[in-house]
C-alpha cells in the first residue's frame, strides 16, 4: 500500500526567495518520483491553516521543509519531518518574536520531529549548542544548484573589470565593508545583486554616493536567473563577506564556474567553500585587500578544477534522493 506523504511548500510561491527556490527545485524531482508525496500549498484558507494546524490533510509522512513553518501534524502515528536551514532568527529581529520565545518553539518542533536534517555540518552544530536534540535521528543535506545553461549581458555593462556578489542586501550580509575595500581596489568595479527594500541597503547607497563610488559600486537589485549566469561568467572574482549563512549557496553557484572565492571565515562558509577559496578573517580594508591580492596572484588552474569539481557535491537530484529515502524509512 502506497505511503501517504505530505510536504509544506508553502514557500514555493515565492519562487525569487532561497526557500521558494528549496521547494521547486526539489519538487521537480519528488514529482518524478514513485512514492508520489502530496504538498501542502494553502491558498485561501492559509492564515486559517495557521492558526489551526489541524487543518492539515492526514498523512502518515509530514515534512516541514524549514524551522519556521508553523504547520506540526496533531496525529501522534503522523511521522514528522523537520529541516533547519539556520538560527539567524536568534542573531536578529524577526516578525518571530524575542529569542526565547523562538527558542521556546523551535524547541517544541524539535521534541515532536522523528528525524532532523540540516542543510550544513555548521547548522547541526549551532542547533545542538543551542536545543536539546534528545538522541534524534539527524542528518545533514547540503542543497543543490542549478544555473541554466543560458545567460544574458545586463542592459548597463560595467566598464572595468568587476567583482560580484549576490544576495538580499541586508545587515548579516556584511555587504558595507566592501566600500572601503573597494576605495583601496581602483582597478575593479563591485557589483552587488539582490534586493534592497532594506534600510541597510539605503544607507549603503547614501554612502556609496557620499565615497564618490557610485561609478564603481553597482547595487543592481533583483536580476533574473539568465543575468545571473553572465555576472558569474564574466567576473573576474566572486566576494562574499557574509556573517551569518545557513549554507551559502551563491558561494556554491560561483564555484560551480571555477571562479576564485572570497569570503568571510564566519559560520557556514568555510565548510562550503573548502580549501581552495580564500578567506577574510576580519574586515578591515587593509587585510581584505592583502587576501584579495595574494588570492588573485596564486589562484591556479588547478583550483579551479578543485572547485568545479567540490560544486558537483552540491546537486538537487541527490539532495532529492536523501530526502525520498528518509521518507521511505519512517
Amino acid at each position: 500500500m502506497q505511503k501517504s506523504i505530505l510536504i509544506d511548500f508553502e514557500k514555493i510561491k515565492d519562487p525569487y526567495s532561497g526557500l521558494g527556490q528549496f521547494c521547486a527545485h526539489l519538487k521537480k524531482y519528488f514529482d518524478k518520483s514513485d512514492l508520489h508525496p502530496r504538498y501542502w500549498i494553502p491558498g485561501k484558507f492559509q492564515k486559517l491553516a495557521k492558526k489551526i494546524p489541524f487543518i492539515l490533510p492526514k498523512s502518515e509522512v509530514f515534512h516541514a521543509v524549514h524551522q519556521d513553518s508553523p504547520y506540526i501534524p496533531r496525529s501522534a502515528i503522523t511521522k514528522y519531518i523537520l529541516t533547519i536551514h539556520d538560527l539567524n532568527a536568534l542573531n536578529e529581529q524577526t516578525q518571530f518574536g524575542s529569542g526565547e520565545i523562538y527558542k521556546k518553539n523551535l524547541q517544541k518542533k524539535i521534541d515532536r520531529a522523528d528525524i532532523i536534517t540540516f542543510i550544513s555540518q555548521y547548522t547541526q552544530s549551532e542547533v545542538a549548542k543551542n536545543f536539546d536534540l534528545k538522541n534524534k535521528k539527524l542528518q545533514v543535506i547540503y542543497n543543490g544548484i542549478t544555473l541554466g545553461d543560458e545567460s544574458m549581458a545586463p542592459s548597463k555593462l560595467p566598464q572595468k573589470p568587476f567583482l560580484f556578489s549576490v544576495g538580499t542586501v541586508l545587515p548579516k550580509k556584511n555587504f558595507h565593508v566592501l566600500i572601503d575595500f573597494m576605495k583601496i581596489l581602483p582597478e575593479y568595479n563591485l557589483i552587488i545583486a539582490g534586493t534592497t527594500f532594506h534600510s541597510y541597503a539605503k544607507e549603503m547607497q547614501q554612502e556609496i554616493l557620499d565615497c564618490g563610488l557610485s561609478d564603481r559600486i553597482h547595487l543592481v537589485g533583483t536580476i533574473d536567473e539568465k543575468e545571473k549566469l553572465w555576472y558569474y561568467q564574466n567576473a573576474s572574482a566572486f566576494i562574499f563577506p557574509s556573517l551569518l549563512e545557513g549554507f551559502g549557496l551563491p558561494v556554491a553557484e560561483a564555484m560551480s564556474l571555477g571562479l576564485p572565492l572570497f569570503l568571510s571565515d564566519k559560520t557556514s562558509l568555510p565548510e562550503i567553500g573548502g580549501v581552495d577559496a580564500f578567506y577574510f578573517s576580519n574586515f578591515e580594508a587593509l587585510h581584505m585587500k592583502e587576501v584579495f591580492q595574494k588570492g588573485m596572484q596564486t589562484f591556479s588552474i588547478e583550483q579551479k578544477a578543485r572547485l568545479i569539481a567540490r560544486s558537483k557535491n552540491f546537486n538537487w537530484e541527490k539532495a532529492a534522493k536523501q530526502y525520498l529515502d528518509i521518507y521511505r524509512s519512517v
